[in-house]
């Protein structure tokens, strides 16, 4: 069987965590910022900057290579097929989801408390969407001792919401939201759609801190926040930035599977 040559592109610090243990399985790798001509099987993309990566290398790509990313842009990702590329997402691999999630939450709390001029202890915390991440993320501020109040659409994950301690409301309860954002200290979203909307905005106090945790382009009215002088953050790759020898080590799991 041929040795098998990986190409990781990408410096972020996740990156060249799975460099190293890659090489530590007795794997040949090469790293670079950019596309470097080799003999490569497998091409490592970062995971929140893969559709930028992939529209760069995507001409370099040949016939029986495989490429591992995230959220892979369906244009491009049927251009390479075509070309007899593989592509793998990581995050479909049984059970990294949710354990990527936990990186996910402990970034997204650290993201907040940097922002904050509180304490999450005793504060008032809105999280919309209860997804993997928001499941987590719900359940760590709970263990804080936040008070947490979950939005979400389906009475299923609001039941869950509420039985993990949390309080929970429907999202499109716009009697409900009118009694509870004023009172938020902290917002987290994870559903990637426009739902933290201008009207949702004003009802907030100014110094709410809300944490967008969506994959781009979130789901929160950035200019909106900008306009009101609102604290608003987009925070994508906090696995990598906050537990990158952690999530490194996810993403191996995954692409040893794989191969």
């Amino acid at each position: 069987m041929k040795p098998i040559h990986f190409l990781i592109l990408g410096t972020e610090s996740r990156q060249l965590y799975l460099r190293k243990l890659l090489i530590q399985r007795g794997y040949t790798v090469t790293a670079s910022e950019d596309w470097l001509p080799g003999d490569y099987q497998c091409i490592l993309l970062p995971v929140p900057k893969t559709g930028r990566y992939l529209s760069a290398v995507l001409p370099q790509l040949s016939e029986g290579q495989t490429v591992f990313g995230c959220n892979f842009p369906e244009q491009l990702q049927r251009q390479g097929e075509l070309q007899g590329v593989r592509f793998v997402d990581y995050m479909k691999g049984e059970g990294i989801a949710s354990r990527n999630a936990i990186a996910t939450a402990e970034g997204a709390i650290a993201e907040a408390l940097l922002s904050a001029s509180q304490s999450l202890h005793g504060s008032h915390s809105v999280v919309f969407g209860y997804g993997h991440c928001g499941e987590v993320l719900a359940a760590k501020l709970h263990a804080l001792e936040s008070q947490v109040t979950v939005l979400d659409r389906k009475p299923q994950q609001r039941a869950r919401a509420m039985a993990q301690g949390c309080s929970a409301k429907d999202l499109l309860d716009q009697n409900a939201l009118a009694e509870l954002l004023p009172q938020a200290d902290f917002v987290f979203n994870t559903i990637p759609a426009p739902v933290v909307n201008a009207s949702l905005l004003q009802q907030m106090n100014q110094d709410v801190v809300i944490i967008d945790i969506a994959s781009r382009p979130g789901g929160v009215d950035y200019e909106y926040c900008q306009q009101q002088g609102l604290h608003a953050k987009l925070c994508l790759g906090l696995p990598g930035k906050y537990a990158p020898k952690s999530s490194a080590g996810i993403l191996l799991e995954v692409i040893e599977n794989i191969l």
